[in-house]
């Protein structure tokens, strides 16, 4: 399946680049890691920052989806000026404008880009739809706990998971669907998606 939107229930969830992914439930809009968003898109209700590198932080991009009442979600010690903010720890559970929202934890588990506890993966309810973004990560323990539909997972290597690494977390995770993310941006993390074969692969193409 080659598209760039996946619907499931009343959710619809467009690849936009990288790790930038728009939902669109029945009451709100989210976008989570938004990158170098150059076109008019519909404006949202929630942004979700997984961590403070510059392509999963791209203030550019916030503030052109961003309208008088977005809130800005983002693990503590980003910094995000000028928008009304939520600070979340790991572990936290939060609900933001009817949407269920808890911080998971995202790491490297044998490279030095991403310390445990620094930066974040969601975990978002939306008309009873359960979506983990996994953020910049390494397959890691915690995976394992995870009830979700559909999972948005990295396979680009170098920062993150690679494909068969990726293909192992999908084992652990469960999921009914699962979408690659984080390759072909940025050097290093060039990865062909059509060779993510799990049950439940989506393959979307990206928007932008």
């Amino acid at each position: 399946m080659i598209e760039s939107t996946f619907k499931y229930g009343n959710v619809e969830l467009t690849y936009l680049k990288h790790a930038g992914f728009k939902i669109k439930g029945t009451n709100a809009i989210l976008y989570i890691d938004p990158y170098e968003i150059d076109v008019e898109m519909e404006k949202a209700d929630v942004i979700l920052v997984t961590h403070d590198h510059f392509d999963h932080l791209d203030l550019n991009s916030i503030g052109k989806l961003s309208k008088s009442d977005t809130i800005v979600v983002h693990p503590r010690g980003c910094k995000v000026s000028g928008y009304e903010t939520l600070a979340v720890s790991i572990g936290a559970k939060i609900e933001v404008k009817g949407v269920e929202i808890e911080a998971v934890p995202a790491y490297n588990v044998n490279k030095p880009f991403h310390r445990k506890g620094v930066g974040v993966g969601y975990v978002v309810k939306i008309d009873d739809v359960r979506i983990y973004h996994a953020g910049d990560t390494d397959r890691i323990p915690e995976m394992k706990k995870l009830n979700v539909d559909i999972a948005l997972l990295p396979i680009g290597g170098t920062y993150t998971m690679d494909i068969d690494e990726a293909i192992k977390a999908a084992g652990d995770i469960k999921a009914k669907y699962y979408i690659p993310m984080h390759y072909g941006v940025i050097s290093g993390t060039e990865a062909d998606p059509n060779k993510f074969n799990v049950e439940g692969a989506i393959i979307l193409k990206p928007l932008l």
